[in-house]
């Protein structure tokens, strides 16, 4: 009985990495994608746009474009 094959196949592709499509995430943050503002991050924005700071002041200083701030 030491004739036996025994699958191996299954081991091995269950311990590989599974394919991803070119279009999907690679998990992390894209360096080149639109980011989200933490809840933070956007309190701190909208604060200093209530002081009265100008609005391209704020988008200069946070590097947004002025569109995402209004």
């Amino acid at each position: 009985m030491t004739d036996r094959k025994t699958d191996t196949t299954s081991a091995t592709e269950a311990a590989a990495a599974p394919t991803r499509a070119h279009h999907a995430g690679g998990g992390g943050a894209a360096a080149s994608g639109p980011k989200r503002f933490s809840a933070k991050r956007k309190l701190v924005i909208v604060q200093r746009l209530l002081r009265g700071e100008s609005l391209e002041a704020v988008s200069r200083a946070e590097t947004v474009p002025v569109h995402r701030l209004t």
